[in-house]
């Protein structure tokens, strides 16, 4: 497993109601290699002194069954697949919050599968499989998704996703549609992956832990602001995702 930086900007734009959006700097680790398919286990070698990552919770698991699933059925050969991981890592004692997470199933490069790994606020998590048949994914099309889960007080817990996935450069393009298909909200994230030494390193790392700790504080500001432009809210009553008795992944 190779620790690299990934640093951009993500978009986020509502649509739908009173318009609100904002951009900002995005600094995260992209974590290449991170499972092997000829052991079946995740690479867990120690990447760095201050960082880690936790393999073992439920989105990360579910992810490999997924995966599997998804190789079985497509009868792919494992021997040139790989799996890369763009996540916040742990800083210490501090265990990250990511709201997405993206997994990309690779072969020789080209991505096979994309996997948004989501968790919301009240600490509940759904995973978004997007393939191509078992082809590669075109970076020109968008690839549908259910909405399943409660991520925002400002929109209810189903609806429709579009993903668009390029690879060169790294660019993640989510539309949120409404029960109705109405657009609601534009998210984009674009970056760079790059691997740094000494004092570069050093800055960077700074930067991810600074994103981190400011990704709980943006979501309750950015909350404020749209609630205060006299957008309808959503109550979560306790349980978030769009089956009423749904209470873990699929």
């Amino acid at each position: 497993m190779q620790f690299n930086i990934y640093f951009g900007s993500i978009f986020h734009q509502r649509v739908f109601g009173q318009k609100h959006q904002f951009k900002y700097k995005f600094f995260s680790g992209y974590f290449n290699d991170v499972y092997s398919f000829k052991d079946k286990q995740f690479n867990t070698q120690r990447f760095s002194s201050i960082f880690s990552l936790d393999f073992q919770d439920d989105g990360a698991q579910k992810t490999i069954k997924a995966i599997k699933f998804f190789v079985d059925k497509h009868q792919i050969d494992i021997r040139n697949l790989k799996l890369d991981l763009l996540k916040k890592p742990n800083f210490i004692f501090i265990k990250a919050f990511n709201p997405v997470c993206f997994w990309y199933l690779k072969n020789q490069d080209k991505v096979l599968a994309f996997i948004a790994d989501v968790t919301n606020t009240f600490g509940e998590r759904q995973i978004y499989f997007i393939d191509n048949a078992g082809k590669d994914i075109d970076s020109d099309n968008f690839y549908i998704a259910t909405k399943k889960m409660y991520v925002s007080p400002f929109a209810k817990r189903s609806g429709i996703y579009k993903f668009k996935i390029s690879n060169q450069p790294n660019q993640t393009v989510i539309k949120e549609f409404n029960d109705n298909k109405v657009l609601e909200i534009n998210t984009a994230l674009k970056g760079s992956i790059k691997k740094f030494y000494g004092m570069k390193k050093g800055y960077f790392y700074f930067r991810i832990i600074i994103s981190t700790l400011l990704v709980v504080a943006r979501i309750h500001l950015h909350a404020l602001f749209i609630w205060r432009k006299g957008n309808q809210a959503y109550s979560h009553n306790g349980n978030g995702y769009a089956e009423s008795n749904y209470k873990k992944l699929d």
